[in-house]
């Protein structure tokens, strides 16, 4: 401890803990108020983070109208690299410096700015400012490094190596690889295979940004090899606002689907799928659809999408869907027609997101997010054959546990009301790669549990290292546990199990199905492999046991 001449008291913090995620450096805080009025720490170097050789943060406060202490200055410099504390391999430094002034604590006369999804509002005109109007307007004249690094990064902009590297980076990032007005992909999906189309072929794409920031077109078409069908889908999405988000969009699809598998799963045409598949499936199905949708944002955190979509389903198995209009009487149906309307909520307080001209990625929020989905299907509307109602409810949350790592859960209930083949009844997500699904029963297989009535959980727990950071070697190879249990219960009423057929290898669930697994992950930074083991319905004929998944993960 030091007195300083200004009257501030400056403390040393020291980390003590080996490879936590731990700072160390000074803060200086006033000897009157006790605010603090500077700050400077840098990341300890055997930390348990990935791709970062240091990390230095250092923040100023000063007092604004001899009343309130504010944040004045914030600049962080980071030092990237693929091997942390190689001097050899290529990285780069990252620094972000952001200053305040002019602080208004009166009440704003536009409230709608507080109801906005982002905190930092950009004035459309901003990039079109000449060199004279920062020159001015800057709270702090650039450094001489700052302006070479200008110049530099515009010298790069016009070199066609440095424009083929970020052009690469991009189509390993999005899947896509952009050219003028068009991105062709996504290229894992321009082959693949499975049992019913052989070799499948797909060409397709979606409109860039240099074709329009408001409307994105896309579409694809495919071919299988050993089914010689033509498959092919074509949508549009169109911005009506960006911020907050207003957004119409229209599809149809004509193609293959493999029934009950979750929104996160590889799609059935991605090649991954095709490598990293256990069993031969046999259940897929075919699949004509129309629809549109419309989603609006209320304000930050608040939205409701209004969607309808006409859905044919085809089987493609030959005895086709079995349902019982009377008492031992069966017939088989070989096609399902629905026309639903519904409406999804999502209600996300303090969430924090990135945007792109069509596209968001969420930050996650610091509390719950919650999902309602409301459905109806009438019956005769665009040949509808059924009429139901349909309820989702999902909660999922993630949060800190103080220095023993984060935990998150995902909590989902859901039931339908109508007399319905299986089909259009709760379909529970199973696995049946090796590819571990964060959204999916991993040891269930296709078809095995439908219900109607039904309540699903998941809760993980990511330790980053807590354990094997005492162990020596553990510790240089920075690999970090975790483990996971994940359950449902469910029913189906009378009238629904009398009415199917289940297929072959398909069940109720009469008492609660669960699995639990452990795992690494970090494993050269980007692999994770779970075991998972199956802890009920062991005696089905097609269950397993015991399983291991492996997974791609990119965290720092």
């Amino acid at each position: 401890e030091k007195l300083l001449p200004d009257s501030e008291t400056r403390l040393k913090v020291i980390n003590f803990l080996g490879q936590e995620l731990t700072f160390t450096g000074n803060f200086w805080v006033n000897d009157t108020s006790y605010a603090i009025t500077k700050l400077d720490m840098r990341i300890v170097s055997d930390a348990n983070i990935n791709f970062i050789n240091d990390l230095n943060i250092s923040q100023e406060f000063g007092r604004i109208d001899n009343r309130y202490w504010m944040l004045t200055m914030d600049k962080l410099v980071a030092d990237f690299n693929i091997v942390e504390g190689s001097s050899i391999s290529t990285g780069f430094y990252g620094t972000k410096t952001t200053t305040y002034h002019k602080f208004d604590f009166k009440e704003t006369s536009d409230q709608k700015i507080y109801a906005l999804p982002v905190d930092i509002l950009v004035l459309e005109n901003a990039n079109q400012k000449s060199d004279d109007f920062w020159k001015e307007t800057r709270h702090e004249e650039l450094t001489k490094d700052e302006r070479t690094i200008f110049h530099m990064i515009d010298t790069l902009k016009t070199l066609p190596v440095f424009r083929t590297y970020v052009d690469i980076l991009q189509m390993i990032t999005t899947g896509y690889w952009v050219k003028g007005n068009f991105e062709l992909g996504p290229y894992m999906s321009m082959l693949s295979f499975n049992y019913l189309e052989g070799t499948r072929l797909r060409f397709g794409g979606r409109t860039s940004n240099d074709f329009s920031t408001k409307v994105m077109f896309s579409g694809y078409m495919a071919y299988g090899t050993l089914d010689q069908k033509l498959k092919y889908s074509g949508g549009f999405l169109y911005m009506l606002g960006k911020n907050p988000r207003r957004a119409l969009s229209g599809s149809y699809k004509y193609d293959i689907e493999q029934l009950g598998m979750s929104q996160n799963a590889f799609r059935e045409d991605f090649l991954l799928a095709g490598l990293f598949r256990k069993n031969t499936t046999n259940s897929l199905s075919m699949v004509e659809e129309y629809k549109g949708s419309y989603e609006h944002e209320w304000f930050s955190g608040l939205s409701n999408t209004i969607v309808f979509t006409n859905r044919k389903i085809l089987p493609t198995n030959a005895e086709g869907i079995k349902i019982f209009d009377e008492p031992n009487v069966s017939r088989s149906l070989s096609e399902i027609t629905t026309s639903e309307i519904a409406l999804n909520t999502r209600f996300a307080y303090k969430e924090k997101i990135v945007m792109g001209e069509f596209e968001r990625s969420s930050l996650g929020a610091k509390y719950p997010i919650l999902d309602i989905m409301y459905a109806y299907s009438a019956k005769g509307l665009l040949h509808s054959d059924y009429e139901y109602n349909r309820l989702q409810i999902r909660v999922r949350h993630w949060f800190n546990l103080s220095t023993i790592g984060w935990s998150k859960y995902n909590i989902e209930a859901g039931q339908i009301w109508g007399k319905l083949p299986y089909p259009l009844l709760k379909v529970h997500s199973g696995n049946e790669t090796y590819w571990y699904d964060e959204s999916a029963f991993n040891l269930m297989y296709y078809y095995e549990f439908v219900s109607d009535k039904y309540l699903s959980f998941l809760y993980a727990h990511h330790f980053e290292g807590l354990f094997l950071n005492k162990i020596p070697l553990m510790r240089k190879l920075k690999w970090r546990e975790q483990f996971h249990i994940r359950g449902v219960v469910g029913s189906m009423a009378n009238k629904n199990t009398d009415y199917n057929a289940l297929r072959p290898g398909s069940y109720t669930l009469s008492k609660p199905y669960f699995e639990a697994g452990a795992g690494i992950e970090n494993i050269f930074k980007v692999i994770r492999v779970d075991a998972i083991w199956r802890l009920s319905y062991l005696d089905h004929p097609q269950a397993s046991k015991f399983g291991l998944f492996v997974s791609l993960q990119f965290d720092f």
